[in-house]
């Protein structure tokens, strides 16, 4: 690294006391970009002769960059971050101002801005968050009576995002929708958002997901399939139903033939005749034929008393 340095600020005398001065963060960067940390002196004085270390919180001892005797020290530094660190402004100006690039995700967190003169120090932290847009949005479409339920799903996020649901139009559906952020072995977020939604409502609904109006991730689902897809189920329903009541109806047919069959069948047996064949010898058995639905069979019938007296009598069948 080459320091310019002019003449007049290379001997200027540090004062007894000074404050160290750093914006207020948090500092925000893209995965793989870079990002400056500005620090400075208060009042203003030469920084060349003064020890700047720039660190990570319980790191004093392996800062992130060290300077030293005129120059950046090799070590003791962290060597996550040797390569990729640097000390931009001018140091006769009091401007100690850390660059860090190629930023990945361990780089999140504070940094400590330590300036000491010898006699006197004094440090200002601030802090880098880094940015990573996660998937696009998987949605899926569930039904839920008249309504359906959208699910909007998106990984791997960097802060936690924001998600914004629209109609067709535009316009912005804040009612019945839920969220939830959850991370993951990387410390990235996992985003779920679910919404009861109407098809009539609008043909078609958006899911956003964004760290900023600039950087987001949108996905579409069209519930009025799901509406369509449940009209086409109508006609199934109604076989169903219409085959229940022909079967229902058949059994009912049946039932009364069958009652009509054994009523009709109970009256012949009824009127069947008792016809007389003859007498034997002693002219004390009389037989008759009785008729019992087609078939016939024999009957011994032995009469007590007058013969023509037929309220009491034996039978036995031949």
């Amino acid at each position: 690294m080459w320091l310019f340095l002019s003449a007049p600020f290379c001997h200027a005398t540090a004062p007894e006391t000074f404050s160290v001065q750093v914006p207020d963060g948090p500092f925000s960067a893209k995965l793989g970009s870079s990002v400056v940390f500005p620090c400075s002196l208060s009042p203003s004085f030469s920084a060349v002769e003064l020890e700047v270390r720039w660190y990570r919180p319980n790191k004093f001892n392996t800062p992130v960059l060290f300077y030293k005797d005129l120059k950046i020290q090799e070590s003791p530094v962290d060597p996550q971050c040797s390569d990729r660190v640097s000390l931009i402004g001018r140091l006769e100006e009091g401007n100690v101002s850390l660059k860090l690039e190629n930023i990945t995700l361990s780089d999140r967190g504070d940094y400590e801005c330590h300036i000491s003169s010898g006699v006197w120090y004094d440090k200002g932290t601030t802090s880098l968050t880094v940015n990573v847009l996660g998937s696009e949005p998987v949605l899926s479409v569930t039904e839920t009576g008249e309504q359906v339920n959208v699910t909007c799903v998106s990984d791997g996020w960097s802060t936690q995002p924001t998600v914004t649901w629209r109609d067709r139009e535009g316009r912005e559906i804040k009612h019945n929708s839920h969220v939830m952020y959850k991370k993951d072995s990387d410390d990235l977020v996992r985003v779920s958002s679910w919404l009861l939604f109407s098809p009539s409502e609008s043909e078609w609904i958006s899911c956003s997901v964004s760290l900023s109006d600039q950087e987001e991730r949108e996905g579409r689902a069209m519930p009025v399939r799901t509406k369509m897809s449940t009209a086409s189920k109508t006609p199934w329903r109604a076989f169903v139903v219409m085959l229940v009541i022909s079967l229902l109806s058949l059994s009912v047919v049946c039932i009364l033939l069958f009652i009509l069959y054994k009523r009709t069948h109970h009256q012949k047996s009824a009127a069947a005749p008792w016809e007389p064949v003859g007498t034997d010898a002693a002219g004390m058995w009389q037989y008759f034929h009785v008729y019992l639905g087609t078939s016939h069979e024999h009957i011994h019938t032995q009469y007590v008393g007058n013969t023509n007296d037929i309220t009491h009598f034996y039978m036995k069948a031949t």
